[in-house]
């Protein structure tokens, strides 16, 4: 883990903006690339670290301006409870999709765990859809609180401009 000061520094450096984060992220790799095929070069332990430690950087300053959403194949009953109508279709059709790409894994159809998982989430899934109703343009979401909740879990302590920043985007 980087020092966060160093995160949030390197977030400003590209003026808070996920585009050029991610134009420098994939220079970055190209260097990195490059760099792997020259490991007889007499610098090649230092400039690789040094090369690998500011991809960290700049992907921790990605995450931290666009924090991830838990995958839909990793959900549980507790997350399910918490979409809404809308969340629950979009989890549905890539729960649906996941099962159609697993359903072959094996030689004997529906036969492995990857199947039975997004079976179980599914049904989860469709449960949840019919208690619940379309949200209101008027409405926070209860997922895009959470999100920013888990993002400062996980960040450690953010500067009270990056809180307010992430709380701005739900309006």
């Amino acid at each position: 883990m980087t020092n966060l000061s160093e995160i949030e520094k390197m977030s400003e450096s590209f003026d808070n903006d996920s585009e050029k984060i991610q134009k420098e992220l994939k220079r970055v790799q190209s260097v990195k690339c490059r760099l792997k095929r020259q490991k007889f070069k007499s610098s090649y332990e230092k400039e690789m670290t040094e090369t690998l430690k500011y991809e960290q950087v700049l992907k921790e300053a990605r995450n931290l301006l666009e924090p991830k959403e838990k995958p839909v194949t990793k959900f549980d009953q507790e997350d399910v409870d918490k979409l809404d109508y809308d969340e629950t279709i979009k989890a549905i059709r890539s729960i649906q999709s996941k099962k159609t790409l697993s359903k072959w894994l094996t030689s004997i159809e529906n036969d492995n765990d990857e199947y039975r998982n997004a079976a179980a989430i599914e049904k989860m899934l469709i449960d949840h859809k019919a208690t619940k109703k379309p949200v209101a343009e008027s409405q926070i979401r209860k997922t895009d609180v959470q999100t920013i909740i888990d993002t400062i879990e996980t960040s450690g302590k953010l500067s009270q401009e990056k809180i307010i920043d992430l709380l701005k985007n739900l309006i």
